[in-house]
């Protein structure tokens, strides 16, 4: 779940990111979007729903998040997914 707080800057106030927590178990990220625990760790874990309509006059777009931390999507996700239908992964690795 991503937080947000109300915060005033030069006589307005908007909204600025506050903290990350796991909709599942509801652990903290360190860094904002980013689960690592070391400063050169990066793990982004995305579950989200993207629907657009565009028109020449405009359009529109509504996002569907669920922040979830890296042990629970591995250890509640990943199984639920596995358990349906023999659901598999897609995994690929990068070096550099």
């Amino acid at each position: 779940m991503k937080h947000m707080k109300t915060v005033l800057i030069l006589e307005h106030t908007e909204e600025v990111f506050e903290k990350l927590t796991c909709d599942v178990c509801g652990a903290e990220s360190k860094w904002d979007e980013n689960w690592g625990t070391k400063e050169h760790e990066k793990i982004i874990t995305t579950v989200q729903l993207e629907e657009e309509e565009s028109f020449p006059s405009g359009g529109q777009a509504t996002q569907t998040q669920y922040h979830i931390c890296p042990a629970c999507f591995k250890q509640h996700l990943a199984k639920w997914f596995e358990s349906h239908r023999n659901s598999k992964a897609s995994v690929s690795t990068s070096v550099w």
